[in-house]
């Protein structure tokens, strides 16, 4: 019987980094519109501030998928012997 470690690793490529940076900052710039539609006076034209609102939305969202597409995976795979059983029916002890 031989036993395998398996050592992984994962890292944001740059399509990667970009979508954490826009699941980071959308939610702030969404944040920044609806505050700025809250304080507006009851004349002001707020439809800049609601695409702002939307834009900072739709960036958060897209990010996660962003982030779920930009890795990259490096697998170390050793295959070692088990300090296994020498007769039939007994138990190897991992360490």
């Amino acid at each position: 019987m031989r036993r395998v470690e398996i050592k992984s690793q994962q890292e944001f490529t740059s399509v990667g980094g970009a979508g954490a940076l826009m699941f980071i900052a959308g939610p702030l710039v969404s944040a920044y519109g609806y505050y700025k539609v809250l304080s507006a006076s009851e004349y002001v034209d707020t439809s800049g501030f609601w695409i702002l609102f939307w834009l900072g939305a739709i960036a958060a969202q897209a990010g996660i998928v962003l982030m779920l597409v930009g890795r990259k995976y490096d697998h170390q795979v050793t295959v070692l012997p088990a300090k296994g059983p020498s007769k039939l029916g007994e138990r190897p002890e991992w360490s």
